[in-house]
C-alpha cells in the first residue's frame, strides 16, 4: 500500500506543478507577485525526481495504533477534514487520502471530538494531567489569549520534527502570533479550508459598456488594483430597480459589503494591529498616518451612494439577503469569504471574477489577505512531543499534497472561475495570507475601522484610537508578562 500512496503522491504532485510555478518562478509582472503560469493546471507529462521539498520525518516509526485526537469547535471537523470516510465529494476524499497516508506511515488512527466551547473542556483536562487530546483547534477569537496565559499549550517551536519553514506551514502566521520567540498556535494546509480568503468577486455581465483601461484581471497582476481605483470602478451602477424613491435591499449597487468586516480593507492594505520587534514581541502599531489614509479610503468606499452594506455569517449567508443579492445579480463587486463559503458559488449563474482585497495604493508591494481561523494548539502536557511533531508535520505535509489542489479544484469547478487567472489570484491570495496578534490576542483594536467609518459614520480615526489605547496596551501587557513568568 506504501507504493501506492507514493505513486498518488506523485500524480497528485503533477497538478500542483502549475502552483509551484506562480509562486516560485517566472518573472514578476506585478509588484510582488509572479504570473509565469504558461500551461494549463493538469498539462504536465513528465514526472521529475524532485517534484518539491519533503518533510524531515523519523524513518520506520511505529506509534503502535495512537488515536490522534482532535478536540475543536463544531463543524471543524467537516470544515478541516480532519477524521473523515471517503464519499465521493473531492475535498472530502483528499482529507481522506491525506489521513491515510499518515495512518501507514506511522500506524496511528484519527479521531475528533467537537463542541460548541471546546476551550472550557481543553482546560480541565490539562490542569487534570489528562493526555486525552493531541491537538486542540479554538476559535479564532474564543479563549486564544486565556490558554497561553493559562499555560495550556505547548511551544511548537520546541515541536520536533514541525519544521514551519516549510510552504505546508503558513510562515507569516510564525512571525506574527509568535510571542518573544514562543510560538504556541500553528496554522497552515491542515486547516486551509477554513482559513478564509475575503476576495472581490466582480460580476462580469457589469463589465459589458464599461470603459476600462485593462482587463480587471491584468490591473490586478500589474500591482493597480487599489482602494483608490475600486471606488472608480463602483460608480454609476447603483440603480433604484423598484421605483420607489428609496435605495434598499431589492436595488442595485456598485459594491456589496459585510458590514463587519471593514477591517478586512484595513489588512488588505497591509496595516496590523500589531508588529513584532526585533525580540518577538507584539507591539501595537495601529496609530500610523497609514491608518488614517485606510479609514479615509474606506469611508469614500462605504459612503459613496454605490454601496450597500448588510452583514452575514458563514453560518447565515445561504438564508441571508447578501446571499440574495449576489445571486441576483444585483451587485458590481461583492466582498465575499470564499475561503468558508466556496461551495456557495457554485449556484451563482452568471460568469464572475475573483479579485483580491485591494491594495492601499499601487507603492504597496503585495496584496494582503486576512487570515484569522485556523489555529492549532498542542497540550502543555503533550505526553511524547516526538509523537505529535512527527504526526503535525506528516499531516501537514499531506495536506500541501492532497487538500491544497482539491480546495483550489473544488472552487474552479463553478463555470465562472474556471479560468487561468482566477486560479492565479487564489494561489496568490493564499500565499499572501496575514495574521495578527492584535486580531486574535485583543478584540478592541482590529474593529476600530468599522467603529469609526460605518457605526459613527465619520473618518475620525485619532480619537477613537485614543479612547482605546490603554485598554489594548494592558491586555497585551497580561500576555506578554504571563509568557516572561515562564522564561
Amino acid at each position: 500500500m506504501k507504493k501506492n500512496a507514493r505513486i498518488a503522491s506523485s500524480l497528485m504532485a503533477i497538478a500542483l506543478l502549475s502552483t509551484a510555478m506562480i509562486s516560485c518562478g517566472g518573472e514578476s509582472t506585478g509588484p510582488g507577485y509572479n504570473t509565469d503560469v504558461t500551461a494549463p493546471i493538469a498539462d504536465t507529462a513528465v514526472v521529475t525526481e524532485d517534484l518539491g521539498p519533503k518533510p524531515d520525518l523519523p524513518e520506520g516509526a511505529d506509534f503502535g495504533g495512537h488515536t490522534v485526537r482532535f478536540l475543536t469547535l463544531t463543524n471543524y471537523n467537516n470544515n478541516f477534514r480532519l477524521a473523515v470516510e471517503s464519499d465521493g465529494e473531492t475535498l472530502n476524499d483528499a482529507g481522506v487520502r491525506r489521513n491515510d497516508a499518515v495512518s501507514e506511515l506511522f500506524n496511528v488512527e484519527f479521531e475528533t471530538v467537537e463542541m460548541d466551547s471546546p476551550i472550557p473542556t481543553f482546560r480541565n483536562s490539562v490542569m487534570a494531567g489528562d493526555t486525552e487530546y493531541d491537538f486542540v483547534l479554538p476559535h479564532a477569537t474564543d479563549g486564544v489569549p486565556g490558554m497561553v496565559t493559562d499555560q495550556l499549550l505547548y511551544d511548537w517551536n520546541n515541536l520536533p520534527y514541525a519544521d514551519l519553514t516549510k510552504p505546508w506551514w503558513n510562515t507569516m502566521m510564525t512571525e506574527s502570533l509568535g510571542i518573544g520567540g514562543h510560538l504556541y498556535y500553528a496554522s497552515g494546509d491542515i486547516v486551509m479550508t477554513w482559513q478564509g480568503m475575503m476576495a472581490i468577486l466582480f460580476n462580469k455581465t457589469y463589465l459589458s459598456g464599461m470603459d476600462l483601461k485593462k482587463d480587471l484581471y491584468e490591473t490586478c497582476f500589474d500591482g493597480e488594483w487599489t482602494m483608490d481605483y475600486m471606488a472608480e470602478l463602483i460608480k454609476g451602477h447603483s440603480k433604484d430597480i423598484n421605483g420607489d424613491g428609496k435605495m434598499t435591499e431589492v436595488d442595485q449597487y456598485g459594491l456589496l459589503d459585510n458590514t463587519n468586516t471593514g477591517y478586512t480593507y484595513m489588512y488588505g492594505a497591509d496595516q496590523r494591529v500589531t508588529v513584532p520587534d526585533a525580540d518577538g514581541w507584539p507591539v501595537l502599531t495601529l496609530n500610523t498616518e497609514r491608518m488614517v489614509e485606510i479609514v479615509n479610503k474606506y469611508y469614500n468606499l462605504i459612503h459613496s451612494g454605490e454601496t450597500y452594506l448588510d452583514v452575514y455569517s458563514n453560518a447565515s449567508y445561504p438564508t441571508s439577503t447578501y446571499r440574495n443579492m449576489i445571486v441576483e445579480g444585483r451587485s458590481f463587486l461583492s466582498s465575499l469569504d470564499v475561503g468558508g463559503l466556496y461551495a456557495q458559488l457554485r449556484e451563482i449563474e452568471f460568469d464572475f471574477g475573483i479579485l483580491p482585497m485591494p491594495k492601499l495604493d499601487e507603492t504597496q508591494e503585495n496584496y494582503r489577505v486576512f487570515c484569522g481561523a485556523g489555529l492549532i494548539g498542542v497540550p502543555t502536557n503533550v505526553p511524547d512531543p516526538e509523537r505529535t511533531g512527527a504526526i503535525a508535520e506528516a499531516l501537514a505535509y499531506y495536506s500541501y499534497e492532497y487538500i491544497r489542489p482539491a480546495f483550489f479544484d473544488i472552487v474552479l469547478e463553478n463555470k465562472a472561475v474556471r479560468e487561468e487567472n482566477a486560479y492565479r489570484v487564489l494561489q496568490m491570495m493564499h500565499e499572501n495570507k496575514v495574521f495578527d496578534f492584535g486580531f486574535n490576542f485583543d478584540n478592541n483594536g482590529y474593529n476600530i475601522i468599522k467603529e469609526v467609518v460605518v457605526d459613527q459614520k465619520s473618518t475620525d480615526f485619532a480619537s477613537r484610537y485614543a479612547k482605546k489605547e490603554k485598554v489594548i496596551l494592558k491586555n497585551f501587557d497580561k500576555i506578554i508578562s504571563a509568557i516572561k513568568e515562564t522564561e
